[in-house]
């Protein structure tokens, strides 16, 4: 199975969240059913309960990776974005929809805690004109949580709203501008190393 890591959330008490698009795609894993994927999340990530979005095929290089528009901040939590802001970052509504009915492995609906995009089009340090950035690509750390910031008006209210999810790590913002110019932002770029 071919699986990017910025494609799967996982809550840490048994569910995914994920796009089909970026998973069930000819261009990762030809003739994969759902059901095929599901063995392998649950045999590996020992994962049982399943939040698939359709994303879109096709949309940009990742094929609609989850981690640009929501993250499990913590196991109760989904770290995303209001209405408007997901469809701008063009989300399907019957998506959008999906993702603000999520239930957990028990059947209980995640709590949601709602971030801007930012106010303004990112523009690089070089001057290119880019559109609105999502903080929702931030990394979390062993003491740290790095988070997209693009020297816009909302990087210290999110970076505010992300610091009451973890009061145990410092919140910090990089620099994300020109980055996001060619396709990322922080968890694109980064991957967690297990400790053993």
């Amino acid at each position: 199975m071919i699986n990017e890591g910025g494609s799967v959330e996982i809550d840490g008490q048994g569910t995914i969240m994920c796009c089909k698009s970026s998973i069930l795609n000819k261009n990762r894993n030809k003739g994969m059913t759902q059901e095929d994927a599901e063995r392998v999340f649950t045999k590996y990530y020992g994962v049982t309960n399943f939040i698939w979005l359709d994303g879109q095929a096709g949309l940009e290089i990742t094929d609609q990776h989850i981690d640009g528009f929501a993250r499990f901040g913590d196991s109760n939590t989904i770290v995303t974005m209001n209405n408007n802001d997901l469809l701008y970052y063009d989300v399907k509504q019957s998506d959008v929809d999906k993702l603000y009915a999520a239930k957990n492995k028990d059947g209980v609906i995640y709590d949601f805690l709602i971030i801007p995009l930012t106010q303004n089009d990112v523009i690089t340090t070089y001057g290119k004109n880019v559109a609105k950035g999502s903080y929702c690509n931030y990394y979390i750390a062993n003491t740290k949580v790095l988070v997209p910031v693009y020297s816009d008006p909302n990087d210290t209210v999110v970076l505010q709203k992300i610091q009451t999810l973890y009061p145990n790590r410092t919140v910090v913002g990089i620099d994300c501008r020109n980055v996001y110019a060619n396709g990322g932002m922080i968890h694109c770029v980064t991957q967690q190393q297990p400790k053993d």
